[in-house]
């Protein structure tokens, strides 16, 4: 699947991308009061480029990965805040450097 074709709500999805870019761990608040870590980034394919999203314990599979890696992202999800759409990987994904 190419990051184009993505749309919000999807879930399964698995993607071969490059990283751009990786920003800091933070810590966020959702709606629901529970706090999360995540790490947000920039990746692209040869369709367009899209927000990273990595959550919690995901985290540790960004070890050794840098900008200009290409990477399997297995079984991710989509949403939308604030009309930018993000690729999340969550506690059912899987990141993996090819």
């Amino acid at each position: 699947m190419k990051l184009s074709e993505l749309r919000p709500g999807m879930e399964n999805v698995e993607l071969i991308v490059e990283l751009i870019s990786l920003e800091e761990p933070r810590k966020v608040t959702t709606y629901s009061g529970l706090e999360h870590t995540l790490v947000e980034g920039l990746v692209k394919d040869g369709s367009g480029s899209m927000k990273l999203t990595v959550w919690n314990e995901k985290i540790e599979e960004l070890e050794g990965i840098e900008a200009g890696d290409t990477l399997k992202l297995v079984d991710c999800f989509v949403t939308s805040f604030k009309g930018e759409l993000s690729v999340n990987v969550g506690r059912d994904s899987g990141i993996q450097r090819q």
